[in-house]
């Protein structure tokens, strides 16, 4: 929770003190943000989305989805009790999503070995999911939000691992300046 309480009160001190000319609007489909100057974009050929990356000035790699499925964050570990089947899963190439519990009902429901935290936020009047990571260089950052326009496509912006400093800020400026135009 520290760690939280530290990125967003970074976060809002960047947006304090940044200049306004260092960033550009972006627009995907009914969805605009701006991003710093320095972060490159490319455009990516989708079957049934506009997918799109930034890379970012530390060489990482932004996704960013608009379409009817895209990426909604769904993050699962398979919780066991039992020390044998947990033995046999690990043995058999599930490894990485098995995990023993001693309480797996609680942990479960708390996510406890989830790499990720999940809350909602509204932006611009539309219910956004968010992941930001637990720990320092294990898990993801995004922002999904569903049905922006009157296709109901979904929107999604995320990384496949943390980001770092300044990069990790500019998300968090990201995420505060996105508009969704009206259906």
């Amino acid at each position: 929770m520290r760690k939280f309480l530290i990125i967003i009160l970074s976060s809002f001190l960047l947006s304090c003190n940044t200049k306004k000319d260092e960033f550009r609007k972006e627009t995907v489909g009914k969805v605009s943000f701006e991003v710093p100057t320095n972060w490159k974009k490319k455009d990516i050929k989708g079957i049934d989305s506009k997918i799109t990356t930034l890379i970012t000035s530390a060489s990482d790699t932004i996704y960013i989805e608009y379409g009817a499925y895209n990426n909604p964050f769904n993050e699962s570990k398979i919780i066991v009790d039992d020390s044998l089947i947990y033995k046999t899963l690990k043995e058999n190439s599930v490894g990485e999503n098995v995990e023993f519990s001693t309480n797996k009902e609680l942990d479960n429901s708390q996510g406890v070995f989830l790499d990720n935290y999940y809350y909602y936020d509204t932006i611009n009047n539309h219910l956004a999911k968010v992941m930001i990571p637990k720990k320092t260089g294990k898990g993801q950052m995004g922002i999904y939000i569903a049905n922006v326009d009157e296709k109901k496509n979904n929107f999604s912006i995320y990384t496949l691992h943390p980001l770092r400093g300044t990069d990790s800020l500019n998300f968090f400026r990201l995420k505060k300046s996105i508009q969704i135009k009206p259906q």
